[in-house]
């Protein structure tokens, strides 16, 4: 489970990005949380079965960087394309309530640092997960 730890904070980025929202009504809550710990379970459980598959096996195959990259590019757009979609739901709700002209220019001016650490972690998950030497 320790190499696993990277994943976890992700996860608890996006939950806490998710609960503390209020935007988003309970049950669009209980939903997201719910898609989020499955879609953690069949990650975890599948990059175990693929570790498992070829360990001890010296050198590593190219079917095993074959197999977790794959798993891991999947994982990504499962993971990452819906949190875009929050995060633009999220800023849209957020550029809307606002009412001042100087408010509306700050919200869209944190749109720039938001992606940037949201490409950060893609990159970082990518990298960490499903690199291939």
């Amino acid at each position: 489970m320790q190499q696993y730890t990277g994943f976890f904070i992700l996860l608890a980025l996006i939950l806490i990005i998710v609960i503390f929202n209020r935007s988003f009504r309970w049950w669009i809550k209980t939903t997201i949380i719910t898609y989020y710990f499955v879609l953690s379970s069949i990650f975890i459980s599948t990059k175990n079965k693929i570790d498992k598959q070829f360990e001890n096996i010296l050198p590593v195959p190219d079917e095993y960087w074959d197999k977790n990259s794959e798993l891991v590019s999947t994982i990504a757009g499962f993971l990452f394309w819906p949190l875009a979609l929050i995060l633009i739901f999220i800023y849209f709700k957020w550029f809307t309530k606002v009412n001042t002209r100087i408010a509306k220019v700050l919200v869209f001016t944190s749109i720039i640092p938001a992606a940037a650490i949201f490409l950060f972690f893609v990159f970082l998950f990518d990298f960490s997960y499903g690199y291939r030497p």
